[in-house]
């Protein structure tokens, strides 16, 4: 796989993939970290994925003949194909009109049933490729085609926390109160983010999302229980 890099500081360096989303972009990425955090740890503060891009902030400054020879080093890492220990996380969604706001927009958009769409969403299991964002903002990939959708053009001043939301080829969900420029569909009643925790965010990178529709009824139950720390999210 073509990989390339860009040396934005002399303590930092982009390594980047295909612009695209791809699982097996995503396995290539999780090698290439496993690799450098193996060789190389003590000389790297910080790892940060994107969807085709691994970004490293370092302890020391590199020269651009450095980052040539470590992009080399990666290129003829042994052609193994990185396997995910991942969990899929079952995360509670009320479709509700009263949650998903932009639903009647989208069912026009594209030409389905309000009921159509909610259920294209809701079937798959998403990939966790990354955080980014907002804390805790998950970027899922594995969203039906027939849902893709541009972001919009003048995004909301405001989304409540556990908006879920669809944006271009993703879906995602605020985990907190923040501005947005994705078109909300439906809000979990759970906490997905708490710096109070280690690690503050449940789900790691490489696990998998599966939303699972609810009433308001639920909702208002579920959200009940997790605001007094009670709910305990499961996985398959």
């Amino acid at each position: 796989m073509e990989i390339s890099y860009y040396q934005t500081h002399s303590k930092l360096i982009e390594f980047i993939w295909p612009k695209e989303i791809s699982v097996e972009i995503l396995k290539d990425q999780m090698k290439v970290k496993e690799f450098l955090e193996k060789e190389y740890k003590e000389g790297i503060k910080e790892i940060r994925f994107g969807f085709n891009t691994l970004s490293l902030k370092l302890q020391f400054e590199i020269t651009d003949k450095d980052c040539q020879d470590l992009l080399e080093e990666i290129k003829v890492l042994p052609n193994k194909i990185f396997e995910f220990k991942s969990k899929t996380w079952v995360i509670p969604v009320c479709y509700d009109i009263e949650f998903g706001k932009d639903l009647p927009n989208l069912s026009k958009t594209h030409g389905m049933e309000v009921e159509e769409l909610i259920r294209l969403h809701s079937q798959p299991s998403y990939l966790l490729h990354f955080y980014g964002f907002l804390p805790g903002f998950m970027y899922l990939g594995g969203l039906n085609p027939r849902l893709y959708t541009p972001r919009k053009s003048n995004p909301d001043r405001f989304l409540p926390k556990g908006t879920v939301a669809i944006g271009g080829q993703q879906t995602g969900i605020y985990p907190m109160d923040s501005p947005g420029g994705w078109h909300a569909i439906g809000r979990s009643p759970i906490k997905l983010f708490d710096i109070s925790k280690s690690p503050p965010s449940i789900a790691q990178i490489g696990d998998k999302i599966r939303f699972q529709e609810i009433n308001k009824i639920e909702f208002r139950r579920i959200k009940d229980l997790s605001e007094k720390g009670l709910y305990q999210i499961h996985y398959d």
